[in-house]
């Protein structure tokens, strides 16, 4: 049997969990499932040296259990006849052994026993292989919001960039205005601006994400919709959503969208997808970077972008408190549910 085996025992934690869950299911309910049948009657298949103790199923061919078991100490797994059948199959955990047992074969001693038997080709488990075609549902369906998580906007790569670029030349004469002089220290709520009315026809399908959780895939769908009727904090939420998933390009064309509308937190959603990408590009954003994404954050949280006031508040929760508590109340004041 040794030529059918990994080579390489995989460890309980690097396993999907639905082959941790199919691994619970191998294990004998109690020590009998163990025990060797009578002498004389016990057949072995030898398992490379070092699967001692793996959980595996004797099958029929069609899959139909016949026993559980988990190898002894010297790797073998306890088979036993099916009366009128001759294919068979040891599954374990990942892998599963096809094997030919001819009647004759059973009535052999345990040497003759194995060389009797014909080895039909080793594949994945049924437990292994529904992981991975779970696996593989999963990435599709991560893909699809992927394409969806900014096709809303209608903008396209070339239009992403003038708008960016655009925004990036005019920060350097907002820099002279006396806002930008001002640090996230003395950030005041009753000198911020206010930020733009929120659309009606979004807000359920905003609240709605917000019950099912933004970074689910119900969520989503529903930040989808909501951004599709305009609301900027739906577009905004699937901004930031976007770079959990590394996604910097939906969140640079869900920035062009809000800054195009004149919405502060387009300058927040700037200033993340910035620093994202240079930081996955680079290993880390250069202190140059760093600054520029600060800049621009500033600039959003005093416009009144809530986002970016929670956003300061974290980055000066240890350094400045009172500033931060100031961010987070002026959010929280006009944003109630910015938390969620």
């Amino acid at each position: 049997m040794a030529a059918h085996r990994p080579h390489r025992r995989i460890a309980p934690s690097a396993l999907p969990a639905f082959v941790l869950a199919a691994l619970a299911l191998l294990v004998p309910v109690g020590s009998a499932a163990a025990a060797e049948p009578a002498a004389g009657q016990t057949r072995y298949l030898q398992l490379d040296p070092h699967w001692t103790d793996e959980p595996y199923q004797w099958q029929l061919d069609d899959g139909t259990v016949l026993s559980r078991g988990v190898s002894d100490a010297q790797a073998r797994a306890v088979v036993a006849a099916h009366p009128g059948q001759e294919r068979y199959a040891l599954e374990t955990v990942v892998m599963r052994y096809p094997v030919r047992i001819a009647a004759a074969c059973w009535k052999r001693p345990q040497a003759e026993f194995e060389r009797c038997i014909e080895w039909g080709k080793a594949g994945p488990s049924r437990a292994r292989a529904q992981a991975e075609a779970e696996s593989e549902r999963e990435l599709e369906q991560a893909l699809q919001r992927r394409r969806e998580r900014a096709a809303w906007t209608g903008l396209d790569a070339q239009a992403v960039t003038q708008r960016l670029r655009r925004t990036l030349a005019a920060q350097g004469p907002w820099e002279k205005t006396p806002p930008a002089q001002r640090t996230p220290t003395e950030f005041d709520c009753a000198k911020a601006g206010v930020a733009p009315p929120l659309p009606d026809a979004g807000q359920r399908h905003f609240q709605a994400a917000l019950e099912a959780g933004p970074r689910t895939p119900a969520g989503e769908a529903e930040l989808v919709a909501a951004a599709r009727a305009g609301h900027w904090r739906a577009a905004a939420a699937l901004a930031k959503l976007a770079l959990y998933d590394d996604d910097w390009e939906s969140a640079q064309s869900i920035a062009a969208w809000l800054l195009e509308r004149d919405v502060p937190a387009g300058y927040n959603a700037l200033a993340r997808s910035l620093g994202a990408a240079n930081a996955y590009e680079h290993g880390s954003a250069a202190p140059a970077e760093r600054e520029q994404s600060a800049r621009l954050r500033w600039r959003a949280a005093q416009a009144g972008d809530p986002g970016a006031q929670m956003d300061l508040a974290d980055e000066l929760s240890e350094s400045e408190p009172d500033a931060a508590e100031r961010l987070r109340a002026c959010a929280r004041s006009r944003f109630p549910d910015i938390d969620r």
